[in-house]
């Protein structure tokens, strides 16, 4: 991927795919739940507007998920001449960096999958599994922001000159 329009654009679908799975879970927890709970009076309709609306964001998620593997791949491509030493490598800040950063997506994309496939798939909830399953958004949220901070240190060690 030589060309500098080609590697924006996969940046912009990169970033746009973050900002829509990460967008998606600060908009559930900062707004929806907080303004369904105080305006549902009852239990189960506010439950069900909830896993309404949790259904649509998976779409969202799922879709973002494979769109940041793809970009991601095609990115690491491009850095791989420049600071990035592979998946995984801690040889220097900036792979180390995005190493820790590519652990955190794997276990957002890991609590999104056990979340929507597994314990919102289980019809008898008990009230502490219900409780367990709603907290799992706020956790993605504060690790999504985590992978958010490292993007940022890592497109500034990125810039930097490349040492010995």
């Amino acid at each position: 991927m030589a060309s500098p329009i080609l590697f924006g654009i996969m940046n912009f679908l990169h970033d746009l795919f973050t900002a829509l799975w990460i967008g998606g879970l600060a908009f559930m927890v900062i707004i929806l739940t907080p303004v369904v709970r105080k305006y549902f009076e009852e239990k189960g309709e506010a439950d069900r507007f909830m896993n309404k609306a949790q259904k649509r964001l998976k779409i969202v998620v799922y879709i973002s998920i494979i769109g940041l593997i793809v970009t991601g791949i095609l990115l690491s491509k491009q850095a791989m001449t420049k600071h990035f030493d592979g998946p995984f490598s801690f040889t220097n800040d900036y792979s180390t960096l995005l190493s820790i950063k590519h652990i955190l997506t794997i276990i957002m994309v890991t609590i999104a999958i056990v979340k929507s496939q597994i314990l919102d798939r289980i019809k008898a909830q008990s009230k502490p599994l219900k409780k367990a399953r709603m907290m799992l958004i706020p956790i993605n949220l504060v690790i999504g922001i985590a992978i958010l901070v490292l993007s940022g240190i890592g497109a500034a060690l990125g810039a930097m000159p490349v040492t010995p």
